[in-house]
């Protein structure tokens, strides 16, 4: 299914990493929100667990890797285009977790 007009929502996760009062952040290097900053995550595969969809997406976008804490937020991203007609839909599990090993490093798919 496509990300761009898809049929359905897309479920997607992302990874809540906080230390020393500072929160990871990585600046997106596609729509939506293309050159803005956020936490990383991503979309599930099909057939995915959501820790492990998690898991790959944090290692993917940062190189890093973590534990999984909690569930700690759900949102919605629903962007239309100048129709009305739904562009974007997203609904993003939010997970706190702590980062356990790797060296940070930006992904391909981040700026």
């Amino acid at each position: 299914m496509p990300r761009e007009y898809p049929e359905y929502p897309i479920l997607s996760v992302a990874a809540v990493a906080i230390k020393d009062n500072k929160m990871l952040l990585v600046k997106r290097g596609a729509p939506p929100g293309e050159g803005l900053w956020s936490i990383p995550g991503g979309a599930v595969e099909l057939g995915e667990r959501l820790h492990d969809a998690l898991k790959r997406e944090l290692r993917e976008e940062t190189n890093l890797e973590c534990e999984i804490i909690d569930l700690v937020n759900i949102a919605e991203v629903i962007i239309r285009d100048e129709e009305g007609k739904v562009r974007f839909h997203y609904v993003i599990l939010d997970y706190l977790v702590k980062i356990t090993g790797g060296e940070l490093r930006p992904g391909s798919d981040v700026l």
